[in-house]
């Protein structure tokens, strides 16, 4: 099996995720859960392009027919770093949420922003002149799924400690204020 495929079906491993060529949504899900995944370690593991469901690979393709049982049993001896597990521990609770219509908001989104050097708001201006079945609001929750996705940890424990040091130092002017009505 190829070096890509092991670490593609480790990651999916780690997300508590099977693949099953079975159907077409299977196979759709599996496309745009390898660019999110990719996206999100910074590897690249396959070659992508933009068709009528968003980012899709023709070796991807071929990799899981090839190696069918392996992603349904989730066979590989690929052992994430310590970084990528990390990282997918952070993306599990967003992604294992995710219906297919998500998936590929999301993965549309990320590689009309990656691939193609587009702004947030232009990306989700081109996804919906793409794609004039998906509503706005689902547009842009996949933004903020991005978002969520993509901010580390430590960035968000920074963020949210200083929004708790500002709240309290807002609690304890309240307070003061509120002794001179005593």
């Amino acid at each position: 099996m190829k070096e890509q495929t092991e670490k593609l079906i480790a990651y999916l491993n780690l997300l508590g995720i099977r693949i099953s060529n079975n159907s077409f949504e299977n196979r759709m899900k599996a496309q745009k859960l390898a660019y999110i995944i990719q996206s999100l370690l910074g590897k690249h593991l396959y070659s992508f392009n933009f068709y009528v469901r968003g980012p899709y690979s023709p070796d991807l393709a071929r990799d899981y027919f090839e190696h069918a049982s392996d992603f349904a049993s989730g066979k590989s001896s690929y052992e994430p770093s310590s970084d990528e597990r990390e990282k997918l521990e952070h993306a599990k609770t967003f992604l294992s949420n995710m219906g297919l219509s998500e998936f590929e908001i999301v993965a549309g989104l990320l590689f009309l922003m990656r691939e193609k050097g587009l702004d947030e708001n232009d990306a989700e201006l081109k996804l919906h002149e793409l794609k004039p079945q998906l509503k706005l609001e689902d547009i842009w929750r996949g933004t903020n799924t991005i978002k969520k996705l993509f901010l580390a940890s430590e960035l968000r424990d920074k963020i949210m400690g200083e929004l708790k040091d500002e709240l309290d130092s807002w609690d304890s002017a309240s307070n003061i204020s509120l002794k001179g009505f005593e």
